[in-house]
């Protein structure tokens, strides 16, 4: 099973995602890195999860419907 998570680098979606890639599932993780706070921290937070096979990470602001359905296209 293929599942999105939007927000991946914030708080919440960091920790859904660990969840998710230790429970062995493929996991793709989108996120604009809005300055709501720091983006460094969010930064490292993708580096980590990162570190398993099973997460893909794409910069994608959810409001930009082209890109978004240009991700969708190329993940099916």
């Amino acid at each position: 099973m293929k599942i999105l998570v939007t927000g991946a680098a914030g708080f919440i979606g960091f920790h859904l995602c660990s969840a998710l890639i230790k429970s062995k599932f493929k996991t793709f993780g989108i996120d604009n890195f809005n300055k709501y706070y720091d983006v460094n921290l969010k930064k490292r937070r993708i580096k980590i999860l990162k570190r398993s096979k099973l997460f893909n990470f794409k910069k994608i602001d959810i409001r930009n419907s082209l890109k978004l359905f240009n991700f969708f296209k190329k993940k099916k």
